[in-house]
């Protein structure tokens, strides 16, 4: 049983490792992107389009418990690629980052499905209360508790984030679940904590993983908030999305794989 910890300390440090260049992370994720080329090609739609899509499906029978199992999975694939070309050895933790919106819930499935693993899993909860506020991203939160290998913190502030500032060159991979924050809102205060430990591992050299895009670029508009840190790689569900396909957005997003999540045919109206 692993329990919250709200001071870590110097939980994030092992032996450290050279950072993952462009070329190497390519690499990696090629037989992924080989796999699911067929999703990536397929026409961009809007946030609100591709919401529709998916509440057809659930409609025609696809839970939203499946879809988010199925979206957490795939970020899970994703994540072993990278943090295995980092990390062989498998020694490295892997740094989960998520806000407490309904979107958390795909980072926080990632984690579940990375728990059957060798590699330690840290996942900071960056929210103002104790639990996700989204039932679905709670859920997955509290599930956690028991799941082997993996460590709950909560990330209110700056002050509590700053626990994990010195062992974030030695991680295998941090992985962005705090959903693209709208570029008009200003950004909550845990939402800030998240954003300097993002910067901070970049700047590092250690490989971000978005989950549905990185935060600070807005998923409905495709604007880019200032400051906002940007990822190595982008998995999206589905179909590309519209506000990504601009010049801007594509620096934010890196690399992008669309995975599929079984969502059917009938559910999609440009399908086919």
């Amino acid at each position: 049983m692993n329990n919250e910890r709200s001071h870590p300390g110097k939980r994030l440090r092992k032996q450290s490792r050279g950072s993952v260049d462009a070329g190497t992370i390519g690499t990696a994720i090629a037989p992924l992107a080989a796999l699911w080329a067929g999703q990536s090609s397929l026409r961009p739609v809007s946030a609100a389009s591709m919401r529709g899509i998916r509440a057809k499906a659930v409609r025609l029978g696809l839970t939203p418990e499946l879809f988010a199992a199925r979206a957490g999975e795939a970020v899970a694939t994703v994540a072993r690629a990278i943090s295995d070309a980092r990390d062989p050895g498998r020694r490295l933790p892997i740094f989960l980052l998520a806000g407490s919106d309904r979107d958390a819930v795909y980072g926080l499935e990632s984690a579940l499905a990375l728990a059957d693993g060798s590699r330690r899993i840290v996942v900071g909860l960056c929210g103002a209360k104790a639990r996700p506020e989204h039932g679905s991203a709670s859920g997955a939160w509290d599930r956690l508790e028991s799941a082997s290998r993996v460590e709950r913190y909560r990330i209110p502030n700056m002050r509590e984030a700053a626990h994990f500032r010195a062992g974030l060159d030695e991680v295998a991979l941090v992985i962005d679940a705090l959903g693209g924050a709208p570029s008009s809102v200003a950004p909550s205060t845990p939402l800030l904590a998240a954003i300097d430990l993002l910067r901070r591992a970049r700047t590092a050299g250690v490989p971000c993983l978005a989950v549905n895009g990185p935060t600070g670029l807005d998923p409905e508009s495709g604007a880019r908030r200032r400051g906002a840190p940007g990822a190595d790689v982008s998995v999206l569900f589905h179909r590309p999305l519209t506000a990504h396909q601009s010049a801007a957005s594509k620096r934010l997003l890196g690399e992008v794989l669309v995975a599929p999540i079984g969502i059917p045919a009938e559910a999609d109206a440009l399908a086919g």
